[in-house]
């Protein structure tokens, strides 16, 4: 497999180059609203306006709160009737594979970049770190994960490193993910083996139309050397590894909890889960609608969603990022997709030619 170091601004051409060659009509960029980590989808059809396309932002902090990239594609409807570039992490495709099967966007109209990432860190644990180590925003020009560091980089080349702690980490949801890259991704983006002050990235095609952009933009003088592939890849088996092992512990420590559910007495029934979910689809969600007529108590409202959604849940883990109970939904969900793919051989987003398990019945 070929892979190729970039830069920022080659980055920034092949979207340019999306945009002009037609393989797309928008692309799905972000803006930075009141802080840097806070990134907002925002769609552009304008080639100049992606110099500022937040790339480092996004492949460690994600977009804020209840946003992401398959959540935006599946409420601003716009892969129906458009032709979309979209940049997003391997959850996100899972959950676009899900939306096509429920006939939310037309496949066709998707150039997907998945982002070979780290996991990202959520924006509370971002909100306090910032303020507690008075950081500057307006002179941090990049950021970057390690398996073991979050590393800012100022204007003057400086470089501020915090270690991965119990306090500071990643999400819950992405510490557990063995699933970090998608095959349906025309291009895969990372950082694995680079070192930790590089301004570079790693691209990979995995498309055909991929490869013959890769060859439009002339970048053969770019392919990375084999000492470096190998130390891509020793890398992203290790993330894998790490992330294997915790799964394993988290899920068999969750299961045989007897009290694991006592939780559920915290829900509020806010509805955040719900407009943070990318594979939740209804216009208007009638559990919501029925705590609000209180005809349906909490409890009913969180286990009803477990049924509703379970099956096609693409471990993304905006449910429990978001959750103000910080209940941990995502064990919940991941524990229910292990065991739907283990009994029934459905693992939600990872096959488009698969029928959604609950309209498979046999």
């Amino acid at each position: 497999m070929m892979r190729y170091k970039i830069t920022k601004t080659d980055f920034t051409m092949l979207l340019s180059h999306l945009l002009t060659e037609k393989y797309a009509t928008e692309v799905l960029s972000g803006t930075e609203k009141r802080n840097r980590f806070a990134v907002v989808p925002e769609f552009t059809s304008d080639p100049e306006a992606l110099a500022n396309f937040p790339l480092s932002q996004l492949l460690t902090y994600g977009y804020t709160r209840q946003d992401s990239a398959s959540n935006t594609i599946l409420h601003s409807k716009k892969a129906l009737d458009t032709k979309v570039a979209v940049i997003g992490r391997a959850c996100d495709i899972r959950a676009m594979v899900e939306l096509d099967k429920k006939l939310q966007l037309e496949w066709d109209n998707l150039f997907l970049i998945g982002l070979h990432d780290m996991g990202y860190i959520p924006n509370k644990t971002l909100k306090k770190w910032f303020k507690a180590e008075a950081i500057d925003e307006t002179t941090v020009v990049s950021e970057r994960l390690t398996q073991t560091e979050f590393i800012l980089k100022f204007a003057d080349g400086t470089l501020k490193k915090e270690l991965l702690s119990d306090s500071f980490n990643i999400a819950s949801n992405c510490s557990r993910c063995v699933e970090k890259s998608h095959p349906l991704a025309d291009f895969l983006l990372g950082t694995y083996g680079l070192p930790e002050d590089s301004d570079e990235f790693i691209i990979t095609p995995q498309s055909p139309r991929a490869e013959k952009i890769v060859k439009a933009l002339q970048w053969d003088s770019k392919q990375i050397e084999s000492k470096l592939a190998e130390k891509y890849d020793a890398v992203a088996t290790a993330v894998i590894d790490k992330c294997a092992i915790k799964r394993e512990a988290d899920l068999e420590a969750f299961m045989t909890n007897e009290d694991r559910f006592s939780f559920l007495i915290k829900c509020t029934a806010c509805g955040i889960c719900v407009n943070s979910c990318p594979v939740c689809f209804c216009a208007v969600c009638s559990l919501k609608a029925q705590v609000k007529a209180k005809t349906m108590d909490k409890m009913t409202f969180l286990t009803t969603r477990f049924t509703h959604v379970g099956d096609t849940c693409v471990e993304c883990g905006r449910c429990t990022t978001n959750c103000p109970q910080n209940i941990p939904l995502d064990l919940v969900f991941q524990s229910l997709r292990q065991t739907f793919k283990k009994k029934r051989g459905y693992a939600a987003g990872e096959d488009r030619s698969q029928t959604v398990m609950h309209l498979d019945v046999k």
